[in-house]
């Protein structure tokens, strides 16, 4: 089975609350909610351990760990990880059941120290040499370099481990010197990388699309594969400068938090195990659906 390293270094945790309606400016009461660990790693991470992988997760820990170590051992989720000061953020979920809407409130993360990133070099080289593949996903705390994980990903190439990354910018531009197996990113986060000026939306992405197309069509010819997510539309995916195209399946969706972290989980998973690109698709869309359709952030249960 192959071995998964997934790493992120933003820990998250996650609360989401459902409400009736959302009436701003006023006393709202919630008809449910929950508080989780999450955020794109962790998201990731438990969606290939229920998928059957073998997976660890390298991340820091700041001084509420022991929460989230606990969370993390209740769900048999396996971390690897070195101290910071930096404290654990926490984003909040609004889910207005009635317009079907959902709010995001993604709390500010404090800076981690220079101690924090020479361990977690050294922690990333330990792990690297047990590693099969390695995911590399999400914003990283600020106090890391901006090009860590361009850095990470030169490492994972000389040492010839199969790298799927799920984060964006002028890294991600960097990182493609790498040799990249796959690139996993939504429409937004690659217009905004690859076409800075072109307007785009998450709602409204019609106008986009074409020129996005063609720049994937461009990009994959490098050797890497691509994947764009657009939501509930049709997803975008490209190797040796094809692009093809799936439809998502129709679901009626409860909370679609971390559904791009199943959807990478669930890509990674079957190109780990030898399926096409398409095969990898398919089963990236089935478990982003499934993740939709459940309260809990990031899971397929």
């Amino acid at each position: 089975m192959p071995r998964f390293l997934s790493v992120s270094l933003n820990p998250t945790y996650q609360r989401t609350i459902s409400v009736q309606r959302l009436e701003k400016g006023e006393v709202n009461r919630a008809r449910e909610t929950r508080f989780d660990i999450a955020g794109k790693g962790v998201n990731t991470t438990r969606v290939l351990s229920q998928l059957g992988a073998s997976v660890r997760h390298l991340t820091h820990l700041g001084p509420e760990r022991e929460l989230l170590l606990d969370l993390c051992g209740r769900e048999e989720l396996e971390l690897v990880w070195v101290p910071s000061d930096s404290h654990i953020r926490t984003c909040i979920t609004i889910l207005d059941d009635e317009s079907g809407s959902t709010t995001e409130i993604i709390e500010p993360t404090e800076p981690v120290d220079v101690t924090t990133v020479r361990k977690i070099r050294e922690l990333f080289k330990r792990e690297l040499k047990t590693a099969d593949w390695v995911i590399l996903s999400g914003t990283k705390a600020p106090g890391y370099p901006s090009d860590l994980f361009a850095e990470f990903c030169h490492m994972t190439h000389k040492a010839d481990v199969p790298t799927v990354v799920d984060f964006r910018g002028d890294e991600l531009i960097a990182s493609l010197k790498a040799n990249l197996l796959l690139v996993k990113i939504n429409l937004v986060e690659f217009v905004t990388t690859f076409l800075p000026g072109l307007a785009v939306s998450e709602r409204d992405d019609s106008e986009a699309i074409r020129e996005a197309r063609d720049k994937l069509c461009q990009l994959s010819f490098d050797g890497s594969e691509y994947v764009i997510t657009r939501g509930a539309r049709e997803v975008l995916f490209a190797r040796n400068g094809r692009v093809e195209s799936l439809v998502p399946p129709r679901i009626n969706p409860v909370n679609s938090i971390g559904s791009g972290d199943a959807f990478c989980a669930g890509v990674s998973f079957k190109l780990a195990n030898g399926s096409s690109l398409e095969e990898a698709v398919r089963e990236g869309a089935r478990c982003g659906a499934v993740n939709a359709m459940l309260l809990k952030p990031g899971t397929l249960e």
